[in-house]
């Protein structure tokens, strides 16, 4: 686990902020390289972007915020340190797109082909991202007797909760779940059919892989034997298939 990568006086690297900007960074260029594909400006693209990002962080963070409000509640000001870590991706999810429905709509935009256009990249700069989680020991398992098994240092988050146990690398288990996800979307992209394909496919995949690896993961919290993200990726997925269905109707 490395959380800070580089120190050089004051000026500090932090591996999760580090690698959550170049996921965006990817992300953005890929959705540039589609956007053009479905006749998109890239102004339209970054102004679009712009929102999409502050909403995404906003949401991430205040979702992760209310879970771990004990955390904060003597010390607001750590609520605004997002470098070292506690972001919500379904939250930055959720918020992300309402953004560029918004955003979209009252610009009179295509917003299915720009969601078409952004879902690959995006994608891939979330697989990034969760190598930050990895490095900054956020986002763990639970234990393990697996052999790839894990035991994450004093200091990180994982080992506040699981000291000197080897826990589920369920961050590395995301990205290479993202990857595949990545790959396919790629693959659909190709042989695409009709407007809001590319993006519902890639919806209705996220949640499937998140709802699966959410079985290994750490969660302070269950309901109905399910943990909260589970049920927000079951909506989801329910989103996604009615989706994929009016959208080839139409």
């Amino acid at each position: 686990m490395f959380p800070t990568l580089l120190k050089i006086g004051s000026l500090t690297i932090h591996s999760y902020g580090l690698m959550v900007a170049l996921g965006f960074s990817v992300g953005l260029l890929f959705t540039i390289y589609y956007a053009q594909k479905e006749g998109i400006s890239i102004e339209a693209i970054l102004n679009v972007a712009i929102y999409n990002i502050i909403a995404w962080i906003i949401g991430a963070r205040l979702f992760y915020v209310i879970g771990a409000w004990d955390q904060f509640r003597n010390n607001l000001w750590d609520i605004f340190m997002i470098q070292n870590g506690g972001m919500v991706f379904l939250g930055g999810l959720i918020f992300g797109l309402a953004a560029i429905f918004i955003v979209g709509g009252r610009e009179r935009l295509p917003v299915l082909k720009i969601l078409d256009a952004a879902t690959p990249g995006s994608i891939l700069g979330f697989a990034i991202g969760r190598v930050g989680c990895f490095l900054n020991g956020c986002c763990f398992g639970l234990p393990t007797n697996l052999p790839w098994g894990i035991e994450f240092p004093f200091g990180s988050l994982a080992y506040m909760y699981y000291p000197h146990q080897r826990i589920q690398p369920t961050q590395l288990y995301e990205f290479f779940g993202l990857l595949l996800v990545f790959i396919v979307l790629i693959f659909i992209y190709k042989r695409k059919s009709f407007i809001g394909q590319v993006f519902f496919w890639g919806l209705l995949l996220y949640s499937i892989e998140r709802f699966i690896f959410e079985f290994f993961r750490f969660s302070p919290i269950h309901w109905a034997g399910l943990t909260p993200s589970q049920w927000i990726v079951i909506v989801l997925a329910g989103v996604a298939v009615r989706g994929l269905w009016r959208a080839k109707r139409t």
